[in-house]
């Protein structure tokens, strides 16, 4: 009978590793059927259970398993899966510290207990348990990625370069990992591995859009001669519009031949007004593909045109338009609204990034000094529902329900332009200001956040004194860090002290 039900137990495993998870399942629960408490068989179809979706069945499963094999450790690490999965941190937390526990030469369950930690947040405990990790499996390439992401993100320290690099030499076709190193290289100003690492966006699995360009010959910068080239937008709508500072020279070295620009619909009438005096036509991502001979997604420009800091120098990154009837209807109501010789000013506070929100946004009585500045009327330029929150904390800003920048860019883009100025975190808002050449003050965190193309801090000199930072980007944005995590304090009163008129 044993030998039976452990080769019923073999065929299953083997079914599962083959993917054939309706076999799988049908002999572990032949081998139930004839031992109800068969630890391995408990385990294993809770480890299947999971991988479909069905955590709670999962957990109920594995700890069956674990109370008919307590002393298993790949239990209480897969039971720290599930539990994770259900949403119980706590729980799985104590799982994979009992799998240590159980086996302290397993480095799998200290890495999972290591990304627990850094999702919540307990950075120090993070970063302690992936060197642990390491200290036992030195070639885990997945400690090695995530440890250089945790010290990348939080502490911008350098050490994050030889983790990015030992990671990649075991796993070079790592798309998600070739990513994030480029991305690392592009924030170190090392341009030409940063773009060329960064081209792996698209195989990492990590951006949900597709790829706009439908298969067609990504263009390298060659002559046209005749043909015809897709310039799209990608990803959301800061980021087409940071990387749309590239068209105009992209179209110029394109030369002879024809040139289609596609981007998000609320971009188009902005992007048909910026490049109106250029022979090209401007349109819809939807579709454009099926006619073009080659194509370029917008950040695939910088390995052509940004390669060095040098190639920033000559573009202020200011090419959309507002209209300008809009802007000066909108212009004459707030200087209705304001006290005589008042200067205008639009405030953003809050992003809606799922993942970096809450180390972006800023509370907006945290603001306070700002506001209580003389001789400036403040304008809500934030997107969602901005009335509900100046109403609760009675800051003195002004709302202009006619607005509404999440549907009507060229409505937000003509609002931008009617203001003298604007102060915000990164959100969309920056870039359709930057992109307008419209003077911006952006208040940055430090660690989780801060993007790769915000510069940091000029080394030697205090993040956020005197006019902070030119942006590279947009050179009408100034650069206000925050000098310790999660604390607006000092960046806010350097900017208040640059606001005050007196």
């Amino acid at each position: 009978m044993a030998e039976t039900l452990q080769a019923l137990l073999q065929a299953a495993l083997t079914r599962h590793q083959a993917g054939d998870l309706a076999a799988a399942r049908a002999g572990y629960q032949a081998v139930l059927a004839r031992q109800p408490e068969q630890a391995d068989a408990l385990h294993l179809l809770g480890v299947l259970e999971d991988q479909q979706g069905r955590h709670a069945e999962a957990v109920a499963l594995i700890r069956r398993a674990i109370a008919a094999s307590p002393l298993a450790p790949g239990f209480h690490c897969n039971l720290g899966n599930a539990l994770l999965a259900l949403g119980d941190s706590d729980g799985a937390a104590a799982a994979y510290r009992e799998a240590c526990a159980l086996d302290p030469g397993d480095a799998e369950p200290l890495y999972n207990l290591a990304n627990l930690l850094r999702n919540a947040r307990k950075l120090d405990e993070a970063e302690a348990a992936f060197r642990a990790a390491l200290r036992l499996q030195p070639l885990h390439r997945n400690a090695l990625h995530n440890l250089a992401m945790l010290l990348w993100e939080e502490h911008d320290a350098p050490e994050a370069d030889a983790l990015f690099a030992r990671a990649l030499a075991l796993a070079p076709q790592d798309h998600a990992l070739r990513m994030h190193y480029g991305l690392y290289c592009l924030g170190r100003d090392r341009f030409e591995p940063g773009w060329a690492l960064y081209e792996s966006r698209w195989q990492s699995g990590l951006y949900p859009e597709r790829d706009w360009g439908m298969g067609k010959p990504l263009w390298r910068g060659e002559e046209l001669a005749g043909r015809h080239l897709l310039l799209w937008g990608e990803q959301g709508i800061g980021d087409q519009i940071l990387y749309g500072t590239m068209l105009r020279e992209a179209i110029a070295r394109a030369g002879r031949g024809r040139v289609t620009v596609a981007v998000t619909d609320r971009l188009v009438p902005l992007y048909a007004r910026a490049l109106s005096d250029l022979d090209v036509a401007v349109t819809l991502r939807e579709g454009a593909a099926a006619q073009a001979d080659l194509h370029c997604p917008f950040a695939s420009l910088g390995a052509l045109l940004r390669r060095a800091p040098e190639d920033f120098a000559a573009h202020d990154g200011a090419y959309l338009r507002a209209d300008p009837v809009r802007r000066d209807a909108l212009r004459r109501r707030y200087v209705g609204w304001a006290r005589p010789g008042d200067r205008l000013l639009g405030i953003s506070w809050r992003s809606a990034n799922a993942r970096l929100a809450d180390h972006k946004s800023v509370a907006l009585q945290e603001l306070a000094p700002l506001f209580a500045l003389p001789g400036i009327t403040w304008i809500s330029v934030q997107y969602g529902d901005a009335a509900s929150e100046i109403n609760a904390t009675g800051a003195p800003v002004r709302v202009d329900d006619t607005i509404d920048s999440l549907r009507d860019l060229d409505g937000f883009a003509a609002q931008l332009a009617a203001l003298d100025g604007i102060v915000s975190i990164s959100n969309s808002a920056v870039h359709m200001a930057g992109a307008l050449g419209i003077p911006c003050d952006l208040l940055l965190p430090c660690g989780a956040g801060r993007l790769w193309y915000w510069p940091r801090p000029i080394p030697g000199a205090v993040a956020g004194t005197d006019s902070g930072q030119e942006s590279r980007w947009y050179h009408s944005l100034r650069l206000w860090h925050q000098t310790v995590k999660s604390n607006w304090r000092a960046p806010i009163a350097n900017l208040a002290a640059r606001l005050n008129p007196s």
